[in-house]
């Protein structure tokens, strides 16, 4: 069974930034991939509840980070970037919430 896939407005305006079009269509590949088989890793520690899928670009590993509610089966991504820093800027968002 697929997820529907809702981008939180902070995971909107990171992928509004991409302008690369190749980069875009791999960001929307991976969120395809997701919606299909949406229980890849989840992360522990204080990201227990967040799951994580990746993809590798031109040399560049790039991160999506998403929340679930298997109840109505929902995707909420929260954020998508680049690997570098990428789990310690989701790691500060999720802990304010």
């Amino acid at each position: 069974m697929m997820y529907r896939v809702i981008l939180l407005p902070r995971a909107e305006k990171q992928l509004r930034k991409i302008k690369e079009r190749e980069l875009l269509g791999a960001f929307r590949q991976c969120l395809r991939d997701i919606s299909v088989q949406p229980f890849r890793k989840s992360k522990v520690g204080a990201l227990k509840n967040v799951f994580g899928h990746g993809f590798n670009y031109r040399g560049t590993a790039y991160r999506v980070a998403y929340l679930m509610d298997t109840e109505e089966h929902v995707i909420y991504i929260i954020g998508l970037g680049s690997h570098e820093g990428f789990w310690d800027d989701i790691k500060r968002w999720y802990l304010k919430c």
